[in-house]
């Protein structure tokens, strides 16, 4: 693999949008479209080194940490084929009042979920790489231990990897196969983009109790789902057995109920699991859901083997306002 030869920043504000500059119309490169801060890897220089110097160079800013790398790709230009890190970092400075580089940008904004198409301004070739990458880092969350990227094709391993665990299967009807977690990972980065929502896999942020840096924790968070006829914004969990009964379950929970009300302004969540499931309902109760009701549904039976169309599952719910979906 080549060594990196560009670094981009992905600054983001309190409100979880990207900050990004319009390129000078008199430049070589990509003129005139919408970027993020960055440039080229000097002689000598670490990517981390080459950002912390851009980061100032362009916005005025220091660089006060690197949360995590969100992209590693390659792009061509003019036949040059380059290397580039994209990192999701914290900076100091005044995030009202960046200092554009003269001669080099002529404009700034800050890119939040309904901004996104602001990255294809101008930009002739199509490519979406670059708003995908800011698109995900605007999607991601951070808890005290875990970081949550929003599933995309680039997780499908590491679906296929958790959906091995005996565990998990028992609740999943079987392993999952590789096509299986290819199919997910596709159809749940779709969902992202059409509904501006969907789970995330879950990576502990440091070496922390059973879990390494940047481990494989699990996946959750919400998505769209149709409880006896109705629409409701569910939220769910799946972790490695070797992670039960360490509390990333009730992270992943309250992140995705702080995403429900104070990114989407949703009403209320709900969130179910077969009745049995003791588990994953002491869950629900752990992060302030309350039980609603049962239900059927297809799934699985206490004491018999297979999937079954008159499960008993249990609902529960946390809510601003009442909804048909608890009624």
């Amino acid at each position: 693999m080549r060594e990196p030869a560009c670094v981009g920043a992905l600054i983001r504000d309190s409100q979880h949008r990207v900050y990004a500059q319009r390129r000078s119309p008199d430049r070589r490169l990509l003129p005139g479209i919408w970027d993020v801060v960055g440039g080229h890897v000097e002689a000598g220089e670490t990517p981390e080194e080459a950002l912390a110097r851009e980061v100032e160079e362009e916005t005025g800013w220091r660089l006060r940490s690197v949360e995590a790398v969100v992209a590693d790709w390659e792009w061509s230009h003019e036949g040059v084929v380059r290397r580039e890190l994209d990192y999701l970092v914290d900076v100091d400075g005044d995030l009202t009042a960046p200092r554009l580089e003269e001669g080099k940008h002529d404009a700034y904004a800050w890119v939040g979920p309904a901004d996104l198409d602001l990255m294809m301004v101008d930009r002739t070739d199509g490519d979406r790489r670059l708003r995908d990458v800011v698109a995900k880092a605007i999607r991601t969350r951070f808890t005290d231990r875990l970081r949550l990227e929003p599933v995309g094709p680039e997780h499908a391993g590491d679906l296929w990897t958790m959906h091995q665990d005996a565990a998990l299967a028992e609740w999943h009807a079987g392993r999952w196969t590789m096509e299986t977690a290819q199919a997910n990972a596709a159809e749940w980065g779709a969902a992202w983009e059409r509904d501006g929502v969907h789970k995330w896999v879950a990576y502990a942020r440091a070496d922390s109790g059973p879990a390494r840096r940047d481990e494989l924790i699990g996946r959750g968070g919400l998505s769209r789902a149709v409880v006896d006829g109705a629409e409701c914004l569910e939220l769910g969990w799946n972790l490695r057995d070797r992670f039960w009964g360490h509390g990333y379950a009730s992270e992943i929970g309250r992140a995705g109920l702080t995403f429900a009300f104070d990114q989407l302004g949703a009403d209320e969540v709900v969130a179910f699991t077969e009745r049995h499931n003791q588990r994953s309902r002491a869950v629900m109760e752990r992060i302030g859901m309350r039980f609603v009701r049962e239900f059927t549904s297809p799934g699985l039976q206490e004491g018999r083997e297979g999937v079954h169309d008159d499960a008993v599952f249990a609902l529960y719910a946390a809510d601003r306002t009442a909804s048909r979906c608890s009624a």
